[in-house]
């Protein structure tokens, strides 16, 4: 806000006229009396004769009206806001002239300079009040002025402070964060392009790559290769146990060809005795009638029964007690011996022997070195025969002795079943036929192969 510039007001003669009237020469004292109490135009709400005469008089109610036509007076200035300066005096009031046209003016004497002098001394002290009251009113304009530039620069600071502190704290700490962004993606950004460049640097050179690895990547490389060499060392360890059983197999076969080679040279040589002699059938076969619609393999049967001297008369299926996903065959079985010499007396005891009855039963059992309760499949198992003779309470007691081995339990393995038949068909032969008769002569029986016993 701008301070206003006071103007200078210059009063108007005719204003001062209406203060300032002229008094008349010296009456006689007949007419001093009557004028002296002649009520004469007031100035400011004060009479002229109050002014010049009669002090004493001057009441409450003139200083009152004194008071009120000042403050009037005052109002008036306030709305043309006018200050004067101490240095200027205000221009003496000009001498009123006579009302009548054409009177003149007596001359002045010694009576009327005294009013004029107080007059004008009152209208100074006016003066001087208006004055200070402008002042006063300029300073409080000042200070208004001031008050308002003061709530102008709040206003704007309020305008342009729009955050509080708080999110001022926050916009910052915001464009940080963005700042630390912007930088940690251009750190990628170049990493990437690194890591790119030193990829396809590795496709020709390895050994660059490697100064470049990092701790990490080499110790993740280090336990693939580790892995890797765990698993091929396994299918090494696997594939060597599968060619060890191969070769276990292998040898298993080979021995069973040559064992079996043997019994097929044997069994040729001993049917080739037998036919010799012209044996009679045996007393089982002889029981079998051929029947006109008999099948094809009962001829079959019967050579191997006359081949074997066993009869397998019944087969029955039972879930192994180790593995009960297996199934056990259980072979119901009865030998006959046909002893033949040259009296009939012999001949007739041979046909009146009792039959062998015994069973066979396949078993599984797990290799040596497993662990018990382990699952393996059929072809890694061991596969064994039990032995169990039947009905030897209803032969004597001198027969059942010469059984030897055969009177009890035992099992043994299933490749050495043709040594089981000879060492069987040996051990009844003994029992009825004298000591050193035999088909095969004292070398050979030193050659004849044992069969092995489990229990």
């Amino acid at each position: 806000m701008v301070d206003e510039q006071p103007t200078k007001k210059r009063r108007k003669p005719s204003e001062d006229s209406e203060e300032v009237v002229a008094m008349p020469g010296p009456p006689s004292k007949t007419v001093a009396k009557k004028t002296g109490a002649r009520a004469e135009p007031t100035t400011n709400g004060t009479s002229k004769s109050a002014t010049v005469k009669g002090k004493a008089r001057a009441g409450p109610h003139s200083k009152a009206g004194k008071a009120n036509g000042m403050v009037a007076e005052v109002e008036e200035d306030r709305e043309e806001v006018v200050e004067l300066n101490d240095d200027e005096a205000p221009p003496e009031p000009p001498v009123q002239q006579s009302a009548r046209a054409g009177s003149k003016q007596p001359k002045s004497n010694n009576g009327s300079r005294a009013p004029n002098a107080t007059r004008s001394s009152k209208t100074e002290e006016k003066l001087a009040r208006e004055v200070e009251n402008l002042r006063a009113q300029l300073e409080r304009s000042r200070e208004t002025a001031k008050e308002r530039d003061k709530l102008a620069k709040q206003l704007d600071e309020v305008f342009r402070i729009r955050n509080t502190e708080p999110e001022q704290i926050l916009e910052e700490y915001k464009s940080q964060f963005d700042e630390n962004i912007q930088r940690k993606e251009a750190l990628i950004q170049e990493l990437t392009a690194q890591l790119s460049k030193l990829q396809s640097s590795s496709k020709s050179s390895k050994s660059y790559t490697l100064h470049f690895l990092t701790r990490e990547a080499a110790e993740e490389e280090k336990q693939a290769l580790r892995e890797e060499n765990l698993r091929l060392k396994e299918v090494i360890k696997q594939r060597d146990a599968t060619i060890a059983s191969k070769d276990k197999e292998i040898q298993a076969l080979q021995e069973n060809a040559k064992v079996m080679q043997k019994e097929l040279d044997a069994e040729i040589e001993r049917s080739k005795s037998l036919a010799a002699r012209a044996p009679a059938p045996t007393a089982v076969a002889r029981q079998h009638a051929p029947a006109p619609n008999e099948p094809r393999n009962t001829p079959v049967i019967r050579l191997y029964e006359d081949m074997t001297n066993i009869l397998v008369t019944g087969v029955k299926i039972d879930k192994s007690p180790d593995f009960p996903q297996l199934d056990e065959e259980i072979l119901s079985c009865i030998f006959t011996y046909n002893y033949q010499t040259p009296d009939s007396e012999d001949a007739a005891f041979c046909e009146l022997l009792p039959p062998l009855n015994f069973s066979l039963r396949n078993v599984y059992e797990l290799p040596p070195g497993a662990q018990p309760g382990v699952s393996l499949p059929r072809d890694k198992l061991i596969l064994k025969v039990k032995y169990e003779p039947r009905d030897l309470d209803k032969e004597s007691p001198d027969i059942v002795e010469r059984l030897a081995f055969f009177k009890d339990p035992f099992m043994f393995a299933r490749d050495q079943m043709t040594v089981f038949l000879k060492t069987l068909t040996d051990t009844v032969s003994g029992i009825f036929e004298p000591e050193g008769e035999g088909d095969d002569s004292g070398v050979a029986d030193q050659t004849r192969e044992v069969i092995v016993v489990d229990g």
